[in-house]
């Protein structure tokens, strides 16, 4: 097994968008009670790791002084808006200690890549952090300090990382971090998401791959809604890897949200818990290639059916570090699920294997998913063969 470190705090729970929002304590505290229940805490592989909360340099790394001074403000009044700064919309309410709340986050991304640079375990996972949607000088999309683009600098300016790979795999496209680095090739930024077409941020199309020196550095692979276990892994598989080995990255960052599965509400993706788990046993499995030595930090990201999230960051979990895990659901699992929250979960860990074409919700023909897949496809391998850094990757030029 590999030593990992799990990012904790129990004061992640105040970071709590209020009642009915998707953004609640309930999304994280199933998932941690899974794994308590699991024991996967007592095993000598597995550290927990204890953020301590960003501090103002950290957060000014990326975000501008009006914008840190207006999160502060808002926070403290406990109500409020800036609307002009996406502050006390629906996606992001002003609630107290705001401002506290969102700077633990960033301290737990800063909290992984001090415990990995230092050598202290080889790979950690914040569970809450990858909220890659805040801007420079904006709140979005649940989001109002981005860690991630926060941690990148930081491994820059503290230790002189030269080449950081982000890989995205929430259901909504990683616009704030791609956004960030869209001029700079010393970030590779791949977003694996839903089409902009049909989900918010609308961002991500296949065209955009990054401008001036940053030209093919920016990798958006939109998925058609209804989009199935195999024909992503396949995808995946066509574009990812050669250009990751290409890049040879220091230091990898993962979002690995879970809100691509089927049964998530916001997301109309139709994945199981077979992809999370090929997922993390590729990325691992990529991470440990080259410069990167398996330096490889997991940030939670998105997922807001309490279930399928707790169900894919184990299947994460479990493929990066070699945990063996049981295929049915933990009784007092279960027990406390019913108790707590009067929440079902489901008996068994792994997803049955699922024909998407018999879910509710999903009016989109085979032909169309399959026909917009392979055109994103053949639209990056002709682009990206044409970049010079990328002539290395033979498989782009079978378009």
């Amino acid at each position: 097994m590999v030593k990992t470190g799990i990012i904790w705090s129990d004061q992640y729970l105040e970071y709590n968008l209020g009642e009915g929002h998707p953004m609640n304590p309930k999304r994280l505290t199933i998932p941690y009670q899974l794994f308590k229940s699991l024991e996967l805490f007592e095993l000598p592989e597995i550290q927990i790791l204890t953020p301590s909360p960003a501090t103002d340099s950290d957060i000014l790394l990326y975000h501008s002084l009006p914008y840190l001074k207006a999160m502060k403000a808002l926070s403290e009044a406990g109500g409020g808006a800036r609307l002009r700064m996406g502050l006390g919309t629906g996606d992001c309410p002003v609630f107290p200690e705001m401002h506290e709340a969102a700077r633990l986050v960033v301290g737990g991304a800063l909290e992984g890549v001090k415990r990995i640079q230092n050598g202290d375990v080889q790979q950690a996972f914040a569970i809450l952090g990858g909220l890659h949607h805040a801007f420079e000088d904006r709140a979005a999309g649940f989001c109002y300090y981005n860690d991630v683009v926060i941690a990148i600098k930081y491994l820059q300016q503290e230790y002189g990382i030269k080449r950081v790979l982000y890989i995205d795999t929430d259901v909504h496209h990683g616009d704030g971090v791609l956004h960030a680095f869209y001029r700079d090739k010393k970030v590779l930024a791949i977003s694996t998401h839903e089409s902009g077409r049909y989900l918010f941020p609308g961002t991500g199309h296949h065209d955009e791959i990054g401008e001036n020196e940053g030209l093919g550095y920016t990798i958006n692979i939109p998925f058609f809604p209804g989009t199935w276990d195999n024909l992503y892994i396949m995808t995946f598989e066509n574009i990812v890897p050669c250009i990751w080995e290409e890049f040879d990255p220091e230091f990898v960052i993962w979002q690995c949200g879970a809100d691509g599965h089927y049964r998530d509400f916001l997301g109309h993706l139709a994945l199981t818990t077979k992809v999370y788990s090929y997922l993390g046993k590729r990325i691992a499995e990529l991470s440990r290639l080259g410069s990167a030595q398996g330096r490889l930090l997991l940030l939670g990201g998105g997922g807001y059916n309490p279930d399928s999230v707790a169900r894919v960051w184990l299947a994460i979990l479990a493929s990066i570090t070699g945990v063996e895990i049981p295929k049915m659901s933990p009784p007092e699992w279960i027990d406390y699920c019913l108790q707590e929250f009067n929440f079902e979960v489901s008996p068994s860990l792994e997803d049955p294997e699922l024909d998407w074409r018999k879910l509710d919700g999903y009016p989109f023909i085979e032909d169309e998913i399959l026909e917009a897949t392979h055109e994103s496809i053949r639209y990056l391998k002709k682009v990206l063969s044409d970049i010079p850094d990328w002539k290395g990757c033979k498989q782009f030029l079978q378009i």
